[in-house]
């Protein structure tokens, strides 16, 4: 075997390989901005459907954020959007959590998860989600002795939503008050 038999192909190879590269870069660099810019929108339409009385929110920068607690907005309204990921089955179910200035559930949503379909993926129906708006204190499924409906052969899911809600309410009672 002599070294142009293995060294052209190799060429080639490196060649097709940094095209493909390259072409991979310039997609990535297209869509970064549309991508970030649809997260946005899916955020504050999340915002506005756990809030629904309020009309613009405000990232607080300067919070400490212990356990799954991933990010705290202040609404105009007084209110407060808590997101969180308390972990699930298969992973982080990052939920987010609006709690009005009384320290009452406004409304809950699983942003994004990697549960089961047809099982756990069933956090993001309104049946489950909707029975959090109205509670306060210290919240549990009905397998744990609280008043949360877990999703049928899917208590996993259902206990980290709740800890997520659970964590959001926490933190509203120890810090609400200072912001």
């Amino acid at each position: 075997m002599n070294t142009k038999e293995v060294i052209r192909p190799a060429v080639v190879l490196l060649i097709i390989a940094g095209v493909a590269a390259a072409a991979l870069g310039a997609v990535q660099s297209i869509t970064a901005e549309p991508i970030r810019m649809q997260e946005e929108q899916t955020r504050a339409a999340s915002m506005m459907a756990v809030m629904p009385d309020a009309t613009s929110f405000e990232q607080i920068e300067d919070v400490e954020l212990t356990g799954s607690l991933t990010a705290v907005y202040k609404a105009d309204n007084g209110g407060f959007v808590i997101t969180t990921a308390p972990g699930g089955f298969a992973g982080a179910v990052d939920t987010m959590v609006g709690i009005g200035e009384d320290g009452v559930i406004t409304g809950v949503r699983v942003t994004k998860h990697a549960e089961t379909p047809g099982l756990g993926a069933k956090s993001t129906d309104p049946s489950f989600y909707e029975q959090f708006t109205g509670m306060s204190g210290s919240l549990a499924v009905t397998k744990d002795g609280g008043e949360v409906v877990p999703i049928t052969s899917a208590t996993i899911t259902s206990r980290a939503v709740t800890s997520g809600a659970n964590e959001a309410l926490e933190w509203f009672a120890a810090n609400g008050g200072a912001y």
